[in-house]
C-alpha cells in the first residue's frame, strides 16, 4: 500500500505529493495554466512506458534533452521558462514528448518493433496509486475515483444529464 505522503510508485519508484505539486506549479508557471493533481498523476506512468521504451529500442532521451527541448519551446514563445526549472515530474512528462516524437520519425518497421515492446512494458508495468487519485485496474488504466475530495468532471456531468438517475 502507498505510504503517507506518497502520490503513486511506479516499478518500485515512489513519486510523492510534494512531487506532484512541484509538477503542478512547473505546468502553470509554463504555460499559464492549471493541471490538476489526478492528471499528472495519470501521467507519470504513461510517461515511464517511454522512458523505458526508449532504453529498450535505443534512443536517447536523457535530461539534458528534455531541457534542450524546453529551451526550444521558451526559444519558440510556447512557454514560459520556470524561474527555479523544472522538477522531475515535468521531466519525465517531457522527456514523454522528446521519445514520442523520435519514435514518430523512425522507420515503419522500427515502430512495429517499438510497439511491440510498449506492449510488453505496459503489462509489465507495476503501479501503486494512492486511493485519492484512483485505482489501478486489470489493464494498467487508472481508474479515477468515484467519491471523495477528488471527482471526475465527467462524473459531474453525467450525474447533471441522466435526469439524476443512479446507476
Amino acid at each position: 500500500p502507498a505510504q503517507p505522503g506518497t502520490a503513486l510508485s511506479v516499478n518500485g519508484v515512489t513519486y510523492s505529493e510534494a512531487q506532484v505539486t512541484e509538477a503542478v506549479a512547473d505546468y502553470k508557471e509554463l504555460t499559464g495554466q492549471t493541471l490538476d493533481r489526478s492528471t499528472v498523476v495519470r501521467m507519470i506512468p504513461d510517461s515511464l512506458k517511454f522512458t523505458e521504451l526508449a532504453d529498450a529500442i535505443g534512443l536517447e532521451a536523457s535530461d539534458d534533452d528534455v531541457k534542450t527541448y524546453l529551451d526550444d519551446l521558451v526559444a519558440a514563445g510556447k512557454v514560459t521558462e520556470p524561474s527555479d526549472g523544472i522538477g522531475q515530474v515535468m521531466t519525465e512528462i517531457l522527456r514523454y514528448t522528446v521519445i514520442s516524437a523520435q519514435i514518430n520519425s523512425l522507420g515503419q518497421d522500427e515502430i512495429a518493433t517499438a510497439s511491440e515492446e510498449f506492449t510488453k512494458i505496459s503489462d509489465a508495468q507495476q503501479v501503486e496509486i494512492n486511493p485519492r487519485y484512483g485505482t489501478v485496474a486489470a489493464d494498467g488504466s487508472i481508474q479515477l475515483p468515484k467519491f471523495g475530495d477528488v471527482v471526475d468532471a465527467s462524473d459531474v456531468l453525467a450525474a447533471q444529464t441522466d435526469s439524476g438517475q443512479s446507476v
